[in-house]
């Protein structure tokens, strides 16, 4: 389902050079909302307006600071925003932060943007076209080159028309956002209002989210309810992927905070290790050693991870590889999500990447495997990430939830998309929810053989190992149905038998003592003399240690083979020749009757209520 079109445009840019100002010229909102920002006259939280674009949608306005000691609130304001609005002082020119701003806004993964060249009124014409000069280069080879750089002044009015024109143009020309999934907002405010309690703010990433929804806060996965929902202060029922939203809760707002992120319940899983492809930037000045601490931004989140290369020494300048980040507290996320990180100390902008996976296992480094598993999971197809997802923790037995999380796809895509590779015999599906791939299926059957054979070996008079000690051994990680299943399977597939609660290799056949073959003859003759009402099983030739109840389940199973004896259920047997007279009973009592009851049966036996219905 594709969104209504909605955009939020995100400044950047260095201290001082004109960001709010700017935003209050062309929106008639000041960001500005902290007495410390008015008395110190920069901005040190990101501050939010909207804008009506020529011909288009309203647009939400990210105010982000420039000064660097606030380059941390830059990118909690700068997740979620779809186009870039770089903002140059015309009288100062290309800047540090200038710099550093753009770096960050193409980890982040931004596609689109342009250049306001601001405060026109106080540059002369050959100064300003040296700026201009200097933006370009800067600007080359990034996602603005070729942007366009609109001059304007917030203080004359100056280019402020032509600078919403080209807003819009742009932002009519990015893709339409995907509305289906569950929602995703990362929490960049959280604050208390009168007569409403708890506020959030942020930009819905994934989804649609609705006022009355059940809702979840991730990491610390506290259950929540949307009370009500603000799209540029106005009361709406839906809010859709790429709008900045007001989400009032049920919580109280000390439970919170900045970096939180209100999703689907169920619908994000916490982990302290991301596999990522981190990405060092060009112009670094420090390279990314194994074992680097850095600081890590991600959505609005900032916290502290230890860098874990998988296959080098040392990541220098423009260079990029796979790498496990180790984290001091638990994050969410999904597969492609953007992250930034800078320097332990100093603290400057040194790289950042993508996701790959957002709940991984703890890696090894320099494995050929490793490194091809992260190959998949960044270029291929979804039938291969999930292929993947089934295979990589095969000792788990995974349900479709639990692939839903392993491969990061939808959970209608996992569900179509593990049928086809049933079909393509790449899976096999043990029940309704759980899914095994086919090579730990052939690394079963070759255990099992395994067990069994060596049980036998061992126990040449057992009809075969217990049930229970089968499920154990063979999947000591599965729960009892998915262990069921599987040997389901391989009785079908005629390796094993089951019978008495026990399991054997379909070829084998326990020996037989003397002792045996006497309890068995014993076991023939009871079960002849009781005709059509036996005993109780567990009555019958009761054991007082566990050698001899393994010698009456040999006796038993021995007669169920040899046919002698038919199971009618868990508690009775019957002799075959009692079963044949009472089928014979039943033909000629529904042959002479249009029903038959089950009394009826039983006292023609006669027999009691419990043997006429097991038979």
């Amino acid at each position: 389902m594709k969104t209504p079109r909605h955009v939020v445009i995100g400044t950047a840019g260095h201290v001082d050079h004109g960001k709010t100002s700017l935003i209050k010229a062309l929106t008639g909102i000041d960001t500005d909302r902290l007495a410390q920002e008015k008395e110190r006259g920069i901005t040190i939280e990101p501050g939010f307006a909207h804008l009506d674009l020529p011909g288009g949608p309203r647009a939400g306005v990210v105010d982000v600071p420039g000064h660097e000691r606030f380059s941390k609130n830059m990118l909690a304001g700068a997740a979620g925003i779809d186009l870039a609005l770089l903002v140059v002082a015309a009288d100062d020119g290309v800047m540090p932060q200038t710099r550093e701003h753009l770096d960050i806004l193409r980890l982040l993964g931004l596609k689109s943007g342009l250049v306001a060249l601001t405060k026109c009124d106080l540059a002369e014409a050959e100064w300003i076209a040296l700026v201009r000069d200097d933006l370009q280069r800067l600007t080359g080879g990034t996602f603005l080159e070729g942007a366009p750089i609109v001059e304007v002044s917030a203080v004359t009015g100056t280019g402020l028309t032509e600078l919403k024109d080209a807003l819009a143009e742009a932002a009519a020309a990015l893709p339409p956002r995907e509305a289906a999934g569950r929602f995703r907002l990362p929490l960049d405010r959280v604050f208390t209002l009168t007569g409403f309690g708890t506020v959030v703010t942020g930009a819905l990433m994934d989804g649609t989210l609705r006022a009355g929804e059940e809702a979840m806060v991730y990491p610390e996965e506290l259950p929540a309810k949307v009370r009500g929902l603000q799209v540029h202060s106005r009361s709406v029922e839906t809010a859709w992927p790429g709008q900045r939203l007001a989400v009032n809760l049920n919580l109280k707002k000390e439970k919170l905070a900045r970096g939180d992120v209100l999703a689907a319940p169920g619908s994000l899983r916490p982990s302290l290790m991301l596999d990522v492809r981190l990405e060092v930037l060009a112009g670094s000045p420090f390279p990314v050693r194994n074992g680097s601490w850095v600081h890590l931004y991600l959505g609005a989140r900032e916290l502290l991870a230890k860098v874990v290369l998988l296959a080098d020494e040392e990541l220098g300048e423009g260079q990029s590889a796979f790498a496990q980040l180790r984290l001091v507290e638990p994050v969410t996320a999904r597969k492609d999500d953007r992250f930034v990180v800078r320097f332990y100390s100093p603290l400057v902008t040194i790289g950042g990447g993508q996701i790959l996976d957002a709940s991984p296992l703890k890696r090894r480094r320099h494995k050929a495997q490793v490194l091809s598993q992260l190959e998949t999971k960044e270029a291929g197809s979804t039938l291969e990430r999930l292929e993947l997802a089934a295979r990589e923790r095969p000792e788990t037995f995974p349900t479709l939830e639990e692939l839903v999380f392993r491969a990061d796809l939808e959970p209608e895509r996992v569900k179509n998309d593990a049928q086809t590779l049933v079909r393509q015999g790449r899976l096999v599906r043990l029940t309704r929810e759980i899914f095994i791939h086919r090579e730990e299926m052939t690394r079963l059957r070759e255990r099992l053989v395994r067990l069994l054979t060596e049980w036998h070996e061992h126990n040449p008079f057992s009809p075969g190992m217990s049930l229970e000690e089968a499920r154990r051994r063979l999947t000591p990680g599965a729960s009892p149905a998915a262990a069921d299943a599987c040997l389901d399977l391989l009785e079908a597939d005629k390796l094993i038998a089951r019978e008495l609660g026990n399991v054997r290799l379909a070829g084998f056949q326990p020996q037989i003592n003397e002792e045996e073959n006497e309890l068995i003859a014993r076991l023939e003759r009871l079960y002849l003399e009781r005709g059509a009402t036996p005993l109780a099983t567990s009555a019958v030739e009761p054991a007082d240690s566990p050698a001899g109840e393994r010698r009456r389940q040999a006796a038993f199973a021995a007669l169920i083979r040899s046919g002698r004896l038919v199971r009618l259920d868990d508690l009775y047997y019957i002799h075959r020749l009692h079963y044949d007279r009472a089928w014979e009973l039943f033909k000629n009592l529904a042959a002479r009757e249009t029903v038959t009851l089950t009394g009826q049966f039983r006292d023609e036996l006669p027999t009691s209520r419990k043997v006429a219905i097991a038979l």
